[in-house]
């Protein structure tokens, strides 16, 4: 009745490999437009039942999930930038806290200001840096497990060479690649 379906053992490491190389190569440009359609399609699926929870008006259940949609797509827009900003507040306050535990709660407070002004001010250079480390991480898996595959013994070495060759080359050529906040 139920059959298993296996697919080909290339089919997830080379996946892996490729996108782990988007990623590392444009992640910075990817991840918010993903986010945004992510929140699409999640508000178009899950805000039709949960506006027939609250109304039977045929025109509010027809058009409310692209209400939604829209909403949600500008809310997680605007968050995705503002994460930025309360990341670097925390960084700034602990840090302070950490190095000047005796300080005034103003002074800690300035640095937490001055720390989320700097991060949202560089956070293309963050989310280059970051998005990178990530994709090397996934083509380092894709790749390790592709020479395996070839019956070469591929071991913790060449799996961390991987790693930092295809981080520092993305965030080099993510960065390159910016010209000024956008």
């Amino acid at each position: 009745m139920g059959e298993l379906v296996m697919y080909h053992t290339l089919i997830v490491p080379a996946v892996l490999l490729a996108a782990g190389l988007v990623l590392c190569l444009f992640g910075r440009k990817i991840v918010p437009f993903a986010l945004v359609l992510a929140s699409v399609i999640t508000a178009l699926l899950y805000s039709g039942s949960l506006l027939s929870a609250i109304t039977d008006n045929p025109d509010i259940l027809r058009f409310g999930p692209v209400v939604v949609a829209v909403l949600l797509a500008v809310l997680v827009s605007f968050l995705y930038r503002a994460a930025f900003f309360v990341a670097g507040l925390f960084i700034g306050f602990f840090i302070s806290s950490a190095l000047f535990p005796d300080a005034h709660a103003l002074i800690k407070l300035a640095s937490a200001l001055l720390a989320g002004s700097l991060v949202y001010i560089s956070r293309n250079f963050v989310f280059s840096v970051l998005t990178s480390v990530m994709g090397a991480g996934l083509a380092a898996t894709g790749s390790v497990n592709l020479i395996a595959w070839a019956g070469v013994s591929a071991g913790v070495t060449v799996y961390w060479v991987v790693f930092a060759v295809t981080a520092v080359t993305g965030a080099v050529y993510q960065t390159m690649g910016s010209k000024g906040r956008k």
